[in-house]
């Protein structure tokens, strides 16, 4: 590889640190001085483009702020929510175990037998079928003797029974958590006497009473969690998803700080003196009275890297027009061999035709010989 090739590669390299520096400098040294202008009455366009480009990024970081804000409650509320619900379903679970009780105590209960009525055959078949069950399976453990065959129909028919009597008991269960619910639902209300002999059924009706006074607490608790919950869920879904608003706002801060970091390179540029354009009167004034004393390293600094910068686009200048003017010689040579060897080819071409010519001019001669004989 030509030397000069690597050597502008390194150039290039070299340059491009300068530039990273020589920009990083000029972004914190503009930013500096734009900070310098906010108690200043200073009307130039840059300066009121700062202000925007300051307040809309306050106010995207405000807004991101917000949707935070609600995203965070939405997961609040969806928690809490989700816990509520949680704990209805362990009360509800809890009633139902407490509504079978109480249906087994009324049935036991004959000073209920006025409401139990309804119930009592049903009730009095299942007993009835779980006994006989029960029964039938004891005995059946019991019994002994027999082959293999005997022991296999024994186990199958032990199964059977057992899966009978495990509907028949869900049945039973079913049927008092009935009773219980039913009983309360019709808000039965005992006479003082029947209250005083019944504690059992007036303890079991107070742990209903406060299990639904606690259910309807929090169920209207869930009513104001779920509104605001779906106030905010509205919310999101007029904006968008939460996520990408967050993202979208994130984008637009990034692209106006990108904004910023071009004014705080040229107006660094123009601080230090080595911005390309020229600078009106006015604005260099304006540029002296916020420029310190203790800004001369920074100005330095700037200046050097951009003559180096400057001094290293000169040198990959040269080593291109170098690398360049001996591309062209190298076309120069090779087209000079081209019009060589074509020269070549024409001398061939014309010496050929001589030929040519001359075998042309026998024939012809020997023509006008053999026209003599005719």
């Amino acid at each position: 590889m030509d030397d000069r090739k690597k050597r502008i590669d390194d150039l290039e390299k070299d340059k491009q640190e300068a530039r990273v520096s020589l920009d990083s400098l000029l972004e914190n040294f503009g930013e500096n001085l734009y900070s310098r202008t906010k108690d200043l009455q200073a009307e130039f366009d840059d300066i009121v483009q700062y202000n925007i480009y300051l307040k809309d990024i306050a106010e995207s970081n405000s807004a991101i702020a917000k949707v935070e804000e609600k995203n965070r409650r939405y997961r609040e509320l969806e928690e809490a929510i989700e816990s509520k619900e949680s704990d209805e379903k362990e009360r509800s679970k809890e009633m139902s175990i407490i509504f079978t009780r109480l249906g087994k105590a009324l049935l036991d209960n004959t000073a209920y037998d006025d409401y139990t009525s309804l119930f009592r055959e049903q009730a009095d078949a299942l007993s009835s079928k779980l006994e006989s069950l029960e029964t039938r399976i004891k005995e059946l453990d019991n019994k002994e003797g027999g082959n293999v065959f005997s022991w296999i129909g024994k186990s199958a028919q032990g199964l059977v029974l057992k899966s009978f009597l495990s509907k028949a008991q869900e049945s039973q269960e079913q049927l008092y958590h009935d009773i219980g619910e039913r009983y309360t639902d019709r808000g039965a209300n005992e006479s003082g006497g029947e209250a005083q002999s019944n504690e059992e059924i007036a303890a079991i009706q107070a742990e209903l009473d406060k299990l639904r006074e606690i259910s309807r607490t929090a169920q209207d608790e869930l009513s104001v969690l779920k509104d605001e919950k779906r106030l905010i869920a509205a919310g999101f879904g007029a904006d968008g998803n939460p996520q990408k608003q967050i993202q979208n706002l994130k984008n637009h801060i990034g692209q106006v700080r990108d904004d910023l970091r071009v004014l705080y390179r040229n107006f660094g540029a123009q601080a230090s003196g080595i911005m390309d354009a020229e600078i009106q009167p006015e604005r260099k004034y304006f540029i002296d009275t916020i420029v310190a004393a203790e800004d001369g390293e920074i100005i330095g600094r700037a200046g050097r890297l951009h003559q180096s910068i400057f001094e290293y686009d000169k040198s990959i200048g040269k080593l291109k027009a170098s690398l360049a003017i001996d591309e062209e010689k190298a076309k120069i040579e090779k087209y000079l061999r081209m019009i060589e060897d074509k020269k070549k080819r024409i001398a061939e071409c014309e010496e050929a035709i001589g030929d040519i010519e001359e075998s042309v001019r026998e024939s012809e001669t020997n023509i006008q010989e053999l026209q003599k004989e005719l």
